[in-house]
């Protein structure tokens, strides 16, 4: 009886993460600036037998004409941008460094969803499944 509750929880937990990713992310980009930038190249993500992925390096300028460079936190193979291509870019006003790229880590956020919503579906039919079957032995 309790593997079904487990299942429940563990998807939860998926879910939870891409929502809360998502959530934070949509915070941020209430309270950020929002400027058009730059990519400028790639940094080396991490390489193993398959090959390696790239984190875009964007250059913008904020309010006060200063330019940022902003390495992404998500990396990607092939490159998801090719250098010289316009992205939005949101910054914090406090800490221009702190920034993202529109769109960025939306895949990752999307899967962490819709795993979690799948485990938590088939938990529930377990769980309705155990239910069942716990009634129907009892008479």
């Amino acid at each position: 009886m309790h593997g079904p509750i487990y299942v429940i929880i563990f998807g939860m937990i998926f879910f939870g993460i891409g929502g809360g990713l998502t959530y934070r992310q949509f915070v941020f980009k209430q309270q950020a600036a929002q400027v058009q930038g730059e990519v400028t190249g790639y940094t080396m993500g991490n390489c193993d037998e398959d090959g390696c992925s790239y984190k875009p390096v964007v250059s913008f300028e904020i309010q006060d004409g200063k330019s940022i460079s902003y390495t992404s936190t998500y990396s990607s193979s092939p490159p998801a941008y090719d250098v010289g291509e316009a992205v939005t870019v949101f910054y914090s006003p406090e800490n221009p460094e702190n920034a993202i790229i529109d769109g960025e880590g939306k895949v990752f956020r999307i899967i962490f969803m819709s795993v979690g919503g799948v485990i938590i579906f088939f938990g529930l039919i377990f769980f309705t499944a155990n239910i069942r079957h716990s009634f129907l032995t009892e008479e």
